[in-house]
């Protein structure tokens, strides 16, 4: 399997957390935006920011809460025409370098809460860039429209024929 270098890749290492805990304001830079646009298929990403808060729960554990911006130019699934958006979103993960195996199913855990993602630590290193990478991800539409588009079948009433009545006559042959 091929490694992936992040894009926007700003490592925090969990150790040097303080009790207070640390507030990381990301910003990426032209290269790293148009790096990210074409790792997810998009004409651009004309911005993407964030603001990153890591905190101590306890020895083996890290929260870390985020919110972030992003301007992004998509192709209209209507018009085929790009189109400039704002995606915004929140998330929050903890961070665990306990085995997975060590936590019960069942076990309550009042360290988590309800909207919290877990994730395993391999080390001792949290990527906060590609964290935020990853949600922005998830938080595009994946079928995206410009806000005026609105699809148009075309009908025709005389015969009671449309686009896909073409369709219709390959299924019989």
């Amino acid at each position: 399997m091929k490694d992936i270098v992040p894009e926007f890749s700003y490592s925090v290492d969990i150790n040097r957390i303080p009790a207070s805990g640390v507030v990381l304001n990301l910003q990426a830079d032209k290269k790293q935006c148009s790096a990210l646009a074409k790792r997810f298929g998009l004409e651009a990403i004309h911005a993407l920011s964030a603001e990153v808060t890591f905190k101590r729960i306890n020895k083996k554990r890290v929260r870390t809460e985020a919110h972030f911006k992003a301007q992004v130019e998509q192709i209209c699934v209507i018009t085929l025409e790009p189109f400039v958006q704002q995606v915004e979103d929140s998330f929050s993960v903890v961070f665990s370098q306990e085995k997975e195996t060590s936590l019960r199913l069942n076990e309550v855990d009042l360290d988590m809460n309800e909207e919290d993602d877990l994730e395993f630590l391999q080390g001792d290193k949290i990527d906060a860039g590609e964290l935020v990478a990853e949600y922005l991800s998830l938080a595009l539409d994946p079928f995206p429209h410009a806000p005026n588009a609105e699809f148009q079948a075309e009908f025709d009433s005389g015969t009671g024929k449309n686009a896909f009545s073409v369709l219709e006559k390959l299924k019989f042959e």
